[in-house]
């Protein structure tokens, strides 16, 4: 089963890229990351994450990038400050669609990112685990998490790194905002930044909620933006500083750093519009 989906995955990879060495490549990477998540799939169990097909995810993200092309263009600033190693990206939670939007906003494959969601959400009902496990990969967290399911959440996700070279996406804010605006930031955030020991890289998605808000299951046609922000390095404390001292002071700077990405929108937004009354004012002049 695992060489057929990679061998479907090439097959789509050689359409679309030009020459046998591009191929070879594509093959080679793709049947030795199925082959990973595969083996994790038969280690762990359903409460330690699921884990995307080949086939699923690549399908997943061809539905995506059309989509995000045609039906909600997708504007993406600042990719190039994407490290090339693993690195923790956390952004605003307004919208089911935010993982797709982020994901394809990086320009790179679905199956190197794991979302670090919800156990009470994704894990405790069997339809949404039979629609999202083919798609894209998933490692739970319950929203109040004690010390024993956290250590846990964090030894998968160090897995799927170490073994993937993937990434992961963390949603700070622990839970989807119903007006759009964004929520105070949890500490466990903080933990996640400083002991993953990777660099954290902040993002801002504008639109989402637009085009598919909390509560409603079809998506609006929309613009979308996401704006990546440089990576933050957090692992390390200040001299004197304590556990709890730090993970507050990560939570501020992840907050700040974010909240800096939204203000830079709002202020092209107002700029626009702005321009857009003179140019209207000077029309009618």
């Amino acid at each position: 089963m695992g060489f057929k989906r990679a061998r479907f995955t090439c097959i789509v990879g050689r359409r679309s890229e030009s020459g046998n060495s591009t191929f070879l490549r594509c093959r080679a990477e793709t049947h030795n990351l199925f082959s990973i998540l595969t083996a994790m799939n038969r280690q762990h169990s359903l409460h330690d994450g699921f884990w995307a097909s080949a086939a699923g995810s690549l399908s997943f993200q061809r539905f995506c990038q059309a989509f995000f092309q045609w039906y909600c263009p997708l504007t993406v600033e600042e990719r190039h400050l994407l490290p090339d190693e693993p690195f923790l990206l956390c952004s605003n939670h307004t919208s089911h669609a935010d993982s797709a939007v982020l994901m394809t906003a990086t320009g790179r494959s679905f199956h190197s990112f794991a979302l670090i969601g919800a156990s009470d959400y994704f894990f405790r009902s069997r339809r949404l685990r039979w629609a999202v496990s083919p798609l894209m990969n998933v490692i739970p967290i319950d929203r109040e998490p004690g010390a024993k399911s956290l250590s846990a959440c964090l030894a998968t996700c160090r897995q799927f790194m170490q073994q993937t070279g993937g990434s992961l996406i963390l949603y700070p804010e622990g839970t989807r905002s119903q007006d759009g605006e964004m929520r105070a930031f949890k500490s466990g955030a903080a933990l996640f930044a400083t002991e993953l020991d990777v660099p954290v890289v902040p993002a801002y998605i504008e639109g989402a909620h637009h085009i598919l808000p909390k509560g409603h299951y079809l998506p609006r046609p929309g613009p979308v933006t996401v704006r990546f922000g440089k990576p933050l390095e957090m692992a390390c404390p200040l001299p004197g500083e304590s556990p709890r001292e730090q993970r507050r002071r990560v939570v501020e700077q992840l907050t700040k750093s974010v909240r800096m990405l939204s203000a830079r929108v709002e202020a092209e937004e107002l700029a626009a519009e702005s321009q857009g009354k003179v140019i209207a004012s000077q029309f009618h002049s």
